[in-house]
């Protein structure tokens, strides 16, 4: 289990980091509105600054999911985070639904872990 933990971790990783340091280097150039909402808020969001907070966020996850020992909080932090992800594509941008359940599989693949769960839901010993 902890293999599985480690590759969906790293597969998590990946495109958070990626776009994080894409967002500060600009190899690659955002893709063209197709004149839906979800591409209209990106637009309000990489135009309003609000990206360059959301690629800080990106790559301090990122980082951490690479980390054994923090692997699984950073699974957890992230996880609502490509909940909203999958909700955002489902309503207002259908062509990244795929892209977000990949998403969502991988980061599933994090927190799922038994002996991380048991420990995170066992009574304190306090």
């Amino acid at each position: 289990m902890r293999s599985l933990q480690a590759v969906s971790a790293t597969l998590l990783s990946v495109p958070l980091i990626g776009s994080a340091v894409n967002h500060a280097f600009k190899w690659v150039s955002p893709p063209m509105s197709d004149g839906s909402r979800g591409a209209q808020m990106w637009e309000l969001i990489r135009d309003g600054g609000l990206m360059d907070w959301l690629a800080v966020g990106h790559l301090v996850l990122g980082i951490l999911l690479l980390v054994p020992r923090t692997r699984f909080a950073a699974g957890m932090m992230q996880l609502p985070i490509t909940l909203g992800i999958v909700a955002f594509n489902v309503t207002m941008f259908p062509s990244g639904i795929a892209l977000s359940i990949a998403m969502l599989v991988v980061n599933l693949g994090v927190v799922l872990a038994p002996r991380d769960l048991r420990r995170l839901l066992a009574p304190s010993a306090g």
